[in-house]
C-alpha cells in the first residue's frame, strides 16, 4: 500500500469510527444525569457556631425504570440535599439508599415517580469481557460542563494487594480517557453503549487531569450496590495514626476521626457528632472537634480491610440487636449504645 492509500485508509478509518463513537453517544446521553449536593458543616469562627452550606456537583447513571442511579461514594457520602437533572431539563430530588466508601460506589433513587420520556436507562455491561487497549467513553459534568464526553482507551485493571485486603474484591479500570471535577459517579461505556465502570479518581500532582483516570468496574458496582447492599453511614472520617493521633490525645494507636456528617446517615441518627474546626497538623488538613471512634465491633482499625471487617462483622447482627460504640468525645471516653435497624 502507497502513502496516498494509507492516508486515505487511516482518514477513513478515522471517520467510520468518529461517526460510531457520536451515534452511541446519542443512544446513551439521556441516561447521564448531572448530581447537584448540598452539604452543610458547622463552623467555629469567632467563637460562635455556625452551619456552612455548601453546594457541589457530581456525575450518575440512570440504570432502572423505578430510578435507580449509580455515582460515586465521595459524591454523595455526607450530601443533606441530593438533586438529580436529566439531559431534558427535568430535575427531581432523590435519596440516599446504599454507599460503599472503600469502593466508592453510591446507589441513590429519585424520590416519587418520574416521567421516563426522553430518558434512557442504561444497560450494565460485564466489565469482565473489557480487555486493556478496549476503546471506550466517558459522559459527565466535569466543572459543571454538562454532557461533556472525553473518548480514551482502558489502559490498565488494578486489583487491591491480596497480601493486605485479602477480603476485598475491587476492581478498577484505569483509562487515558480525561477525567475531571465533576465526572465524578458518571458513566464509562464501551463501544456499544453500555456501562463498564463508574467514574471515581484521577492520579495528578496538580488536582486536574494527567492521563491517568480510574473507574469502578461495572461488575464491582453491581456485586456491591444491588447484590450486596451496604448502609448509608452518611459520614466522612479519616483514620488518624502517628503525630496526629498524639496531637488530638487519642489513647490508643489508632482511630476514625468524624469529619462530616448527613444529618439524615445512620451515623448522625446514633448520635455521632462531625467537626467544627478547622486545622492542619502534620500538613494534614482536617476538621477536628467530632467524635474520634476507638472501637466498633472489635475490628482494628491499623488493619488496611477495617472497612470491609466491619461490614462482615456487622452483618452477623440482626436488626433489633444491640450495639455499642467506644468514641473520644472532648477529652472523655464514652460508649454509644444503639439497635441495629
Amino acid at each position: 500500500m502507497n502513502k496516498r492509500c494509507l492516508s486515505i485508509f487511516i482518514l477513513f478509518t478515522i471517520t467510520v469510527n468518529s461517526q460510531n463513537l457520536s451515534k452511541v453517544y446519542d443512544e446513551v446521553k439521556s441516561s447521564v444525569v448531572v448530581i447537584n449536593i448540598i452539604t452543610i458543616e458547622p463552623r467555629k469562627v469567632n467563637d460562635d457556631l455556625n452551619l456552612l452550606a455548601k453546594a457541589t456537583q457530581g456525575s450518575g447513571v440512570l440504570i432502572s425504570d423505578d430510578g435507580l442511579i449509580w455515582t460515586a461514594s465521595h459524591v454523595v457520602q455526607s450530601a443533606e440535599m441530593v438533586q438529580v437533572e436529566f439531559l431534558d431539563g427535568e430535575v427531581y430530588e432523590a435519596s440516599v439508599l446504599s454507599s460503599n466508601p472503600m469502593a466508592d460506589v453510591a446507589l441513590i433513587k429519585i424520590k416519587g415517580k418520574f416521567d421516563l420520556k426522553n430518558k434512557k436507562v442504561v444497560k450494565i455491561g460485564n466489565s469482565n469481557m473489557q480487555n486493556i487497549g478496549d476503546d471506550i467513553f466517558v459522559i459527565g459534568a466535569p466543572f459543571g460542563i454538562k454532557q461533556s464526553l472525553s473518548k480514551g482507551i482502558i489502559s490498565g485493571k488494578h486489583y487491591p494487594d491480596p497480601l493486605k485486603n485479602s477480603l476485598i474484591n475491587i476492581e478498577f479500570i484505569q483509562t487515558d480517557a480525561a477525567i475531571n471535577h465533576g465526572n465524578s459517579g458518571g458513566p464509562m461505556f464501551n463501544m456499544k453503549g453500555e456501562v463498564i465502570g463508574i467514574t471515581s479518581r484521577i492520579h495528578s500532582g496538580s488536582g486536574s487531569f494527567n492521563g491517568i483516570g480510574f473507574a469502578i468496574s461495572s461488575n464491582t458496582a453491581k456485586r456491591l450496590l444491588m447484590d450486596e447492599p451496604n448502609i448509608w453511614s452518611g459520614m466522612n472520617f479519616i483514620l488518624v495514626t502517628g503525630g496526629i493521633a498524639e496531637a488530638l490525645n487519642i489513647p490508643q494507636e489508632s482511630g476514625l476521626l468524624v469529619l462530616s456528617l448527613s444529618s439524615k446517615g445512620a451515623a448522625s441518627k446514633i448520635g455521632l457528632r462531625g467537626g467544627f474546626i478547622e486545622a492542619t497538623i502534620d500538613g494534614v488538613e482536617l476538621l477536628i472537634g467530632g467524635d474520634i471512634i476507638l472501637d466498633f465491633v472489635n475490628v482494628n482499625f491499623s488493619q488496611p480491610n477495617f472497612q470491609h471487617l466491619i461490614k462482615k462483622k456487622l452483618e452477623t447482627y440482626k436488626k433489633g440487636d444491640n450495639l455499642s460504640m467506644t468514641i473520644l468525645r472532648q477529652g472523655k471516653i464514652i460508649n454509644i449504645e444503639f439497635i441495629k435497624q
